[in-house]
Order: C-alpha cells, then sequence, then structure tokens
C-alpha cells in the first residue's frame, strides 16, 4: 500500500472499493462489529450509515467508549436480508 498523500483520486478510489469488497466478503455471522464494516456490508457510505442511525432507521450502538461503536452482526445481516426500513414518523411539532 502506498502513502495516502501519494496515491492518485483513482487509486484512492480503487483501494477504497477493494476494502469495501473484502470487508462485505469477511462479513463475521456472529459478533460485534464496527461501523465502517456494517456501511461496506450494506452497500452504503459511512456518512449515510451513520445519518440512518440518527434517523432511527437503523438501532443505536453499543458504545465501549467514546470512540467505539459496535452492532450485533445478526442484526446487521437482518438488515441486509430485509432492507433498512424507512425513517419513523416525527410527532407534530417535533424539530427534524
Amino acid at each position: 500500500m502506498k502513502l495516502k498523500e501519494t496515491m492518485t483520486r483513482a487509486q484512492r478510489k480503487a483501494e477504497k472499493l477493494e476494502f469495501r469488497k473484502f470487508a462485505a466478503e469477511a462479513f463475521p455471522k456472529v459478533g460485534n462489529v464496527r461501523a465502517n464494516q456494517c456501511a461496506a456490508y450494506l452497500g452504503i457510505g459511512l456518512s449515510t450509515f451513520w445519518l440512518y442511525v440518527e434517523q432511527g432507521r437503523i438501532k443505536a450502538p453499543t458504545k465501549y467508549g467514546v470512540r467505539v461503536s459496535v452492532w450485533d452482526a445478526v442484526y446487521i445481516h437482518q438488515l441486509r436480508e430485509t432492507g433498512i426500513p424507512p425513517a419513523p414518523k416525527k410527532a407534530e411539532g417535533e424539530a427534524v
């Protein structure tokens, strides 16, 4: 792997795609998984994954610290099989 500073945009994109493919293939059946693994397995971007968590479309993570959030692998498998549900409706007058 090259240093990030010397890589071209196409090389960075190819490396990211390779990681996403590997993460999706090597996704565990049980245990805990991090957000980047979940996003790659579900075929969505990391920022979209966090948006869905914020919207309530994906369950909130288990927090092991300030910077460590994990989800149950079985739950993420269910999401992939059944699809990510739509965002719940906000009550009238509730902030967006």
